[in-house]
């Protein structure tokens, strides 16, 4: 049995749904970790505290990429699937089985 015709194409709609869900929470985080602002009142601590929230913002945009990315593919290759499954459906398949008694001319 080929890959395909095991993939069931709900499962990627709820593995897409969650991803986008995910997508959103971690840009909605990368945006709320950058309108906080510590004042640590030292400069160098200023400055290192200021890079770690800008590279944790970084971080939750790039999963936030990520996961945009993958839940595309899923959907793409839902869409494709139920699109192939469509054209499947569309021919009849040949119920008669074709059997010859005797030589073959």
């Amino acid at each position: 049995m080929p890959a395909q015709d095991r993939v069931d194409p709900t499962v990627l709609d709820a593995v897409t749904a969650a991803l986008a869900r995910a997508g959103a929470a971690t840009l909605d985080a990368s945006h709320e970790l950058l309108a906080h602002y510590a004042d640590t009142g030292e400069a160098t601590t200023q400055r290192v505290v200021d890079t770690l929230v800008d590279n944790a913002a970084d971080a939750l945009r790039a999963l936030t990429d990520t996961f945009a990315d993958t839940s595309h593919g899923l959907a793409a290759v839902a869409a494709a699937h139920s699109s192939m499954t469509r054209s499947l459906g569309a021919r009849e398949p040949s119920t008669r089985t074709s059997r010859r008694r005797g030589p073959v001319v």
